[in-house]
C-alpha cells in the first residue's frame, strides 16, 4: 500500500492530461492521446523484445513497420488483415534475408517470431481504440473501456493487497491472486453498470456482460505483458508514469480490451 499514493497521484494527473486533451480539442485529442500511446509504447516494446538483440536497422524497421500498420489500420479499417499480411511479409523477407548467414535457427525463428507478435500487440489492437472514436457515441465508449479497465486495475491492487493470498501464476506475475483478480472483476463489472446512465440504448445486462468479459480478457492482458517483460528481465516498460512503469504498463488490459469493446459498440452503434 506505500505505494498506492504515488499511483493515484500518477492516475491522476494522466487522467487530467486526457481531460484536457478532450475538452481543448474534443475528439481529435482523443484521437491525439492513441496516436501519442502508440508512438511511445512502440519505443517500449522495442526495449522489451530487443533489449540485447538486433541491430540499430532492426529496431527502427520494426517500429516503423508497427506505426505503418497502426496508421493503415486506422485509416482503412476495412483491409486490416491486408495490411498487417503484407507489412508483416515484407518486414520478414527483409530480416530473413539479413540473417542468410547466420547458423543458429532459434534465433532467427525468435526473432521473427517476435516481430509478428509486436506487429500484433502494437500495431492492430490499438487500431481498434482509434475507429471507435469515429462510432456517433465513439468517445463515450472510448471512456468507459477506459472506466472498466483501470476501475479493474484499482480493485484488484486493492484487494490483491489487502486480501491476496492465493497466487494465480506466480511464474509470470509472483504477486497477482486470485483475490486480486476476483477483486478486478467486481470493479470492472460495477463500472460498466454505472456506464448505463451515458449509454442508456444499451442494455443494462448486455453492459455488465460486456464488463465481466472485459475485465477478464484485460488481466490476461497484463498477464501477457508480465510475460514478455519477464522474458526481457525487465521490471518495468518505462518510467514515464511514476507507481506504474510505463506506457504498455498502465495500457496492457486496454489493449486487449479494444477489439471487444469495439465491437460491443459498433453493434449497439448500428442499432441506434
Amino acid at each position: 500500500m506505500n505505494s498506492l499514493p504515488i499511483r493515484v497521484i500518477s492516475a491522476l494527473v494522466a487522467l487530467f492530461i486526457l481531460i484536457g486533451f478532450c475538452y481543448f480539442l474534443e475528439v481529435t485529442g482523443l484521437h491525439l492521446t492513441v496516436y501519442l500511446a502508440v508512438l511511445l509504447g512502440g519505443r517500449e516494446l522495442v526495449k522489451i523484445l530487443f533489449n540485447s538483440h538486433g541491430s540499430l536497422f532492426d529496431k527502427l524497421l520494426f517500429y516503423f513497420c508497427i506505426l505503418l500498420i497502426f496508421a493503415l489500420s486506422v485509416c482503412f479499417f476495412e483491409s486490416t488483415a491486408v495490411i498487417y499480411s503484407v507489412v508483416s511479409l515484407t518486414f520478414f523477407s527483409i530480416s530473413l534475408w539479413r540473417r542468410r548467414l547466420q547458423a543458429d535457427l532459434n534465433v532467427i525463428a525468435s526473432f521473427e517470431n517476435k516481430n509478428l507478435l509486436g506487429f500484433f500487440y502494437l500495431g492492430l489492437l490499438p487500431s481498434f481504440a482509434d475507429r471507435m472514436l469515429f462510432l456517433n457515441h465513439g468517445a463515450i465508449w472510448f471512456f468507459v473501456m477506459l472506466a472498466v479497465v483501470f476501475s479493474g486495475d484499482s480493485f484488484a491492487y486493492i484487494f490483491g493487497v489487502t486480501l491476496g493470498k492465493n497466487k494465480i501464476m506466480p511464474i509470470i506475475s509472483p504477486k497477482k491472486s486470485a483475490e486480486g483478480a476476483l477483486g478486478g472483476l467486481l470493479g470492472s463489472v460495477v463500472a460498466a453498470l454505472v456506464s448505463h446512465h451515458f449509454l442508456p440504448h444499451v442494455p443494462f445486462y448486455v453492459l455488465g456482460l460486456m464488463g465481466l468479459v472485459v475485465g477478464v480478457i484485460a488481466q490476461f492482458g497484463d498477464f501477457f505483458e508480465s510475460l514478455l517483460k519477464r522474458v526481457a528481465d525487465l521490471k518495468d516498460s518505462g518510467s514515464i508514469m511514476p507507481g506504474h512503469g510505463g506506457i504498455l504498463d498502465r495500457l496492457d488490459g486496454v489493449l486487449f480490451a479494444a477489439p471487444l469493446v469495439y465491437l460491443t459498440a459498433s453493434f449497439f452503434d448500428k442499432l441506434k
